[in-house]
């Protein structure tokens, strides 16, 4: 396949780059190439490229001992040209790198490779190879790359699930934008979705937007933290996809800054009684994050870490059991462990609903919620020892149960997989969300149960090793006083 090709001779190229720093030398070339080879073809919407910045100028000049600088040249040459979609977008950054001039030479010709130029759809194919590449500097960086991108996978079966066809597709934590790129991709006509997001890290924001422009689309992406500066305050969506950060605030010593977010904020608040903030956790902030962007009618499915489904800390229970009461908790979807790179606990997709009552497209399904045990799907990707995908009938096989609950009626029930619960089964558990529970697949250990165990037990364990240790250096002395002895 012509883009693992590329990737491949695009890592043998990184030179003293760090691994983590040599995504932002690689994406912008992929940019640049995008941008020319559009404008040469003429496409509708593309942006005339300035002489300085054209790939042909920049492929002549690729043997030059100052190529450096003329890859910063051309980046402010664009951003000259064209201040407003490309403001802030395309730093210098070459010039002053450790960039090896021989590497960056090989890596334009890499680029210009003839498959992008004798196909009609090169531009699509360097959206394709784009995409890979975040994906594949995410798995690479491990933890830090799950900041910005979420496994195809997963993204997929939520898209499936949530079928975007017309509106606002909105994500407060957007990362690279795979969540935007993919719904475009399901409504086949992108023009139908209008796009909005945040994102908090100003490398990431910029990468969302690179994204956008090389997939055709249009979005008013703003940088800013969603806690304490929500930028869309206002917005109301009809689809929330989004992958926020598992358990954030839970290590520092700050937490995640819920003594920023005012008394009053309307975020708050769910079906008119204010809600408690964990100070140590943003879980469930992000829940009535989402939930308050929601427009009547409107669905939300996003990723969440599994142990939000039985965790009973204070104002985290409460938070989920105001959910359940209100009657906007549509769907649970508990997944294997392994789907993301960046840690191996289990994941959980929650969809919240404001059309639960019927309309919109869908039927009434008030009290009912489908819960569905995912856990035994997923195998490796072909190469790696540690994370896992799903395949596209497993998506299928997921998402079909949920449409059909959405807008047809109540599917039957599988045991182990699929069923759907009361109002009243909830409560009978405490308000736990965990599949298993309901669908009758045994629970030997819940993995949320286990997420939320694990700091004691490496503290009683480092107990344990410091005791040995005394245990250890006491027998020692023994030993050698007895040696002493004889």
């Amino acid at each position: 396949m012509i883009v693992q090709e590329l990737w491949q001779a695009a890592v043998t190229l990184r030179g003293s780059i760090e691994p983590a720093e040599y995504k932002r030398f690689v994406l912008p070339l992929i940019f640049l190439r995008y941008l020319s080879l559009a404008s040469e073809r003429r496409r509708p919407g593309a942006l005339p490229v300035p002489k300085a910045a054209r790939w042909s100028e920049l492929l002549a000049h690729a043997g030059d001992d100052d190529i450096l600088l003329r890859l910063d040249n051309a980046l402010q040459a664009l951003e000259r040209a064209y201040p407003g979609p490309l403001r802030g977008l395309l730093p210098r950054i070459y010039a002053a790198s450790n960039m090896e001039r021989h590497n960056v030479t090989r890596l334009l010709h890499l680029f210009s490779r003839e498959v992008f130029t004798r196909t009609p759809d090169g531009e699509d194919l360097l959206g394709r190879v784009y995409q890979y590449f975040i994906g594949e500097f995410a798995a690479s960086e491990g933890k830090r790359g799950g900041e910005y991108f979420t496994p195809d996978s997963i993204v997929l079966l939520l898209v499936a699930m949530l079928e975007p066809k017309h509106g606002i597709v909105y994500d407060p934590c957007c990362g690279s934008g795979g969540m935007f790129a993919q719904s475009a991709r399901f409504a086949r006509q992108g023009h139908k979705l209008r796009f909005f997001g945040q994102e908090s890290k100003e490398f990431t924001y910029r990468l969302c937007r690179m994204n956008l422009f090389i997939h055709g689309l249009e979005g008013d992406i703003r940088l800013g933290n969603v806690y304490s500066d929500d930028k869309h305050p206002t917005l109301k969506a009809d689809y929330i996809l989004s992958n926020p950060p598992f358990n954030d605030g839970s290590k520092g010593r700050e937490g995640w800054g819920a003594d920023q977010v005012s008394e009053d904020d309307p975020r708050r608040f769910i079906a008119g009684k204010k809600m408690p903030l964990s100070p140590r956790n943003a879980n469930t902030m992000w829940m009535m994050h989402y939930l308050h962007h929601l427009k009547q009618g409107g669905t939300a499915g996003f990723v969440m870490a599994a142990g939000e489904l039985s965790n009973n800390q204070a104002g985290r229970l409460e938070v989920r059991t105001a959910l359940v009461e209100a009657d906007f908790v549509d769907c649970v979807v508990q997944l294997s462990a392994q789907l993301f790179a960046n840690t191996q606990i289990p994941c959980t997709l929650w969809f919240l609903s404001k059309s639960r009552t019927g309309g919109h497209a869908s039927r009434k399904r008030s009290g009912e919620v489908l819960f569905i045990d995912g856990r035994a799907l997923g195998a490796l990707i072909p190469g790696s020892r540690k994370q896992k995908q799903l395949s596209e009938e497993e998506v299928e096989r997921v998402a079909s149960v949920y449409r059909e609950f959405r807008s047809t009626g109540r599917p039957q029930e599988v045991p182990g997989f699929a069923r759907v619960a009361s109002l009243q089964e909830i409560r009978d558990q405490h308000y736990t969300l965990t599949p298993g529970r309901y669908v009758g697949a045994p629970d030997a250990e819940e993995a949320g149960d286990f997420e939320e165990r694990l700091p004691g037990l490496m503290a009683q364990l480092e107990q344990e090793l410091t005791r040995g240790a005394m245990l250890d250096e006491r027998l020692r002395a023994l030993v050698k006083e007895l040696r002493g002895g004889r």
